[in-house]
């Protein structure tokens, strides 16, 4: 439980810049949108190297994980609300507030997760506290996007730092816990081979579906009708609903090589979304199934992730590719868009033949997995 209340506090920091930054920078701040842009794949960019860097400190000294956690969570929920209302400052203000919070918050992030494959130990425990992990970032999402809502009758400071004080007080509750419960180091863990890393095709996979998936999430707000606040509200809103709603699925993995079994199938259904996204009579619960889709391949993913890791290392590279994943997401809506506001009638659909795409390889990859025999465990 600890465990989950420390990932729906973390998690309200990340929910929060990803869905205010951007919107408040541009819409209230006036900031051009190339360059809020620009801003927020830097920052994203430079919290993807931090993650690996960090997980590889703590693959050495795993002894550090609370401290530099209880700092990167301080700073970053004090440095977040600066990330916004230094826009009046300038850009360089706000790239210089993006950078820090980023780095510090990926001195929380990385020991959170390797925590994960700390408790985690087998195939039931891992799924048990990723479904935990689902439902807090579902939590922490539905809060980030109330707030987006109540901004015009608070005020943007105060709610601000009202993120980030909720923040600590819910993310500290992972110090206790990796004081109780060490990191181990490289290759210590029971069961596992010191030699080898994260299996390439699990990553692969992983990258993949995180760049279509996400691709298509973004995309659907700027589709013909969607791309008004309230429209966009209401699809955001359901988009979140399926992604919390994910974690009630009753997901069984007994070993890593049905945990890959039933992520390729995950793809394989999600390669069906897009084309829901095209018919008019299913365009409503399209948001929905697709963040049902989002949902359950980020629950699986995570919880194959506890099994497959050595250490912090593997965890903050994991991490750093998911995040650099989010950030080609991004470029990828960028050119699907061709610079406009909103999709063409015709550039839809082949937007939506590439997402297809990329879930059929993202299946692939999963089938083509082998994970070595100490780890695939009944």
């Amino acid at each position: 439980m600890a465990y989950c209340v420390a990932h729906t506090g973390k998690s309200l920091l990340w929910a929060a810049s990803d869905l205010l930054t951007l919107y408040l920078l541009v819409s209230r701040y006036g900031m051009a949108p190339a360059i809020a842009g620009a801003l927020f794949l830097t920052g994203l960019a430079a919290s993807a190297l931090a993650d690996f860097a960090i997980g590889a400190w703590l693959a050495r000294r795993p002894g550090d994980a609370a401290r530099i956690a209880a700092v990167g969570l301080c700073v970053a929920s004090l440095v977040f609300p600066l990330t916004i209302v230094s826009a009046p400052l300038g850009p360089g203000a706000v790239l210089a507030a993006a950078l820090v919070f980023r780095i510090s918050y990926a001195g929380c992030d990385v020991p959170h997760n390797a925590l994960m494959g700390r408790l985690g130990g087998d195939p039931a425990h891992a799924t048990a506290l990723s479904r935990g992990r689902t439902l807090g970032t579902g939590i922490a999402s539905f809060v980030a996007a109330a707030c987006l809502g109540g901004i015009g009758g608070v005020g943007i400071t105060p709610l601000l730092w009202g993120i980030g004080a909720a923040a600590t007080l819910l993310g500290m509750a992972m110090v206790p816990l990796l004081i109780t419960f060490p990191l181990a180091t490289r290759g210590a863990r029971i069961g596992r081979s010191p030699s080898g890393a994260l299996p390439w095709a699990f990553l692969l996979a992983s990258v993949v579906g995180i760049v279509a998936l996400g691709s298509l999430g973004k995309a659907m707000l700027h589709l013909s009708g969607v791309a008004t606040p309230a429209a966009g509200a209401t699809t955001l809103g359901a988009l979140i609903a399926g992604r919390t709603a994910s974690a009630l699925f009753p997901v069984r993995i007994g070993s890593t090589r049905q945990g890959l079994s039933l992520l390729a199938v995950t793809f394989c259904v999600s390669a069906a979304v897009p084309i829901l996204f095209l018919d008019d009579g299913y365009r409503a619960v399209a948001p929905l199934v697709l963040g049902l889709a989002m949902g359950l391949s980020n629950l699986i993913g995570w919880a194959l992730l506890s099994l497959l890791a050595r250490d912090a290392r593997d965890y903050g590279f994991y991490t750093m590719a998911s995040k650099l994943a989010l950030g080609a997401a991004g470029l990828a809506l960028a050119g699907g868009l061709g610079g406009g506001a909103v999709f063409t009638p015709g550039g839809f659909p082949a937007f939506a033949g590439g997402i297809w795409a990329a879930c059929v390889v993202a299946a692939l990859l999963c089938l083509t997995c082998r994970p070595r025999r100490d780890l695939d465990r009944p």
